[in-house]
């Protein structure tokens, strides 16, 4: 593995998950892991974490492979509410950013996490929300790193599909970029069916962010996914259906569509982002198939491999 590019999983670990999947996820190949999620409330508070016990197993395994691991905060909903709105609650004053950039800070530190990853999606820019999110961050770099911890984000991939710029994009100001060790680009769910995230697509977003925002590129990852967008289905589910499914980039089940990465565009996607960016990031490393041979985790790992001994 290079010893500089990053690989990063996020890794769901809900309400009804019972237990670590290692059958699927190869932890040697990563070497950050996002675990997801702890989530905020509209009162500037973080709810416990659940199933604290795999929490801790997640952390000390990860350790033990040799990567860090990183608590990812908020994601795109709660128990299928959005957390838009609750972000923005949460941080509507100075104090409730205080309150809540603390708590973070306290369960990052007690449960030894490595850092922090904010997953506000989307602080705006037109309603000025991207304020509160840049005061959020800004509070919680200083602190964080005093500490020798990580703060990242996860932010929208930039451009839609026909190339032209999400207006929400500039949220992520050069504030935001400067306090952050890094920012994981969600380059995915451009749109339905092939807009879903093409080697195009993912391109045009990482030129977004490294050539038009003028971002330090190894402070960028290219976000690739291990599902299909609409109708949502794992790409192991996918692959159970469709024997074939890894050797192409789309599959008709049942009379619909599925559009996703298969294993020779995840290929692609790898050597662009070696060449161009610090690392590739997906969501969600569950979602991947145990079968070796057509792991897309496994695929990545050996191809960061291939390119490291060249």
């Amino acid at each position: 593995m290079s010893k500089n590019f990053k690989v990063i999983g996020y890794y769901f670990l809900g309400q009804d998950s019972e237990k670590i999947q290692y059958d699927k996820v190869d932890f040697s190949i990563l070497t950050n892991v996002m675990y997801s999620f702890a989530i905020p409330t509209t009162d500037g508070h973080l709810r416990p974490l659940d199933k604290p016990e795999l929490v801790k197993e997640l952390i000390d395994y990860t350790h033990k492979n040799g990567g860090q691991i990183s608590m990812a905060v908020g994601g795109w909903s709660y128990k299928d509410v959005p957390l838009e709105a609750t972000f923005v609650q949460a941080t509507d004053t100075p104090e409730k950013i205080t309150q809540l950039g603390d708590e973070i800070i306290s369960v990052c530190m007690e449960y030894g996490f490595d850092g922090v990853d904010v997953d506000w999606e989307h602080p705006r820019w037109e309603s000025g929300t991207y304020k509160q999110y840049e005061a959020l961050i800004l509070y919680l770099s200083e602190r964080l790193h005093a500490k020798g911890k990580l703060l990242t984000s996860a932010v929208l991939s930039g451009l839609t599909w026909d190339g032209e710029i999400w207006t929400d994009s500039a949220s992520h100001t050069d504030a935001v970029f400067e306090a952050v060790d890094w920012l994981n680009v969600m380059t995915y769910d451009g749109g339905e069916g092939i807009k879903h995230s093409t080697y195009d697509f993912a391109v045009n977003c990482m030129n977004y962010w490294i050539n038009q925002r003028g971002f330090n590129k190894d402070k960028i990852m290219m976000g690739v996914p291990f599902y299909c967008y609409i109708p949502p289905r794992s790409y192991d589910a996918i692959l159970a259906a469709d024997n074939e499914a890894w050797s192409k980039d789309m599959a008709v089940i049942d009379g619909q569509e599925f559009h996703y990465n298969g294993i020779d565009t995840m290929n692609k996607k790898v050597d662009y982002a070696y060449a161009n960016c610090g690392g590739i990031m997906f969501w969600e490393v569950t979602a991947d198939t145990g079968c070796k041979e057509y792991s897309l985790l496994q695929t990545i790992g050996k191809r960061i491999k291939s390119h490291s001994e060249e």
